[in-house]
């Protein structure tokens, strides 16, 4: 992958597995202590642990859901931020729903699925529930803003950030 404040590729580093238990919470128990420099997670986890309540002005704010540890969460922008956003050459189209053999005809019973259900109100209010509407593909139910809206910081190039740590998301050093 590409650091985008450098344009060469990030190397010499090793990857430290997290519990598959809580991989976030560990990754960044990690970060906070020390043992590790660096976490690699999907920087959009910031608008979810944010939309649950967990990074807010209060850090003993407890968490909807039992696994996340909000106390951690809520030193976003101020204990620790991304410093990379926008990293797309190893993805496509967003997140993984499946995994299978190449030519298994799995893509060809999901996809027409993820179409249909992508057409519902269903799908616009999963998207708004969880703060991921700017993020969604808009279809007739999702209101005009969103076919209208700015990208969300964490599809913006860490070199076009308008942003600074202290929001969470660190522009490239000057």
């Amino acid at each position: 992958v590409v650091n985008n404040c450098t344009g060469e590729y990030f190397d010499g580093y090793e990857m430290v597995a997290s519990s598959p238990e809580t991989p976030n919470d560990d990754a960044l128990s990690k970060l906070l202590d020390g043992t590790v420099d660096a976490m690699w997670v999907s920087v959009s986890q910031s608008e979810f642990y944010k939309n649950a309540g967990c990074i807010s002005n209060d850090p003993n704010k407890s968490s909807p859901f039992p696994d996340w540890d909000c106390a951690k969460w809520a030193g976003f922008g101020t204990k620790f931020a991304f410093i990379q956003t926008g990293l797309f050459s190893h993805s496509h189209n967003g997140s993984t729903l499946a995994m299978s053999k190449k030519g298994s005809g799995l893509n060809e019973i999901i996809n027409p699925c993820m179409e249909r259900y992508m057409r519902t109100n269903e799908y616009y209010e999963v998207c708004a529930k969880y703060g991921l509407a700017g993020d969604c593909y808009p279809n007739s139910y999702f209101p005009e803003e969103y076919f209208t809206s700015t990208t969300s910081v964490w599809n913006i190039n860490t070199q076009d950030l308008p942003t600074q740590c202290k929001d969470g998301y660190c522009a490239c050093p000057s």
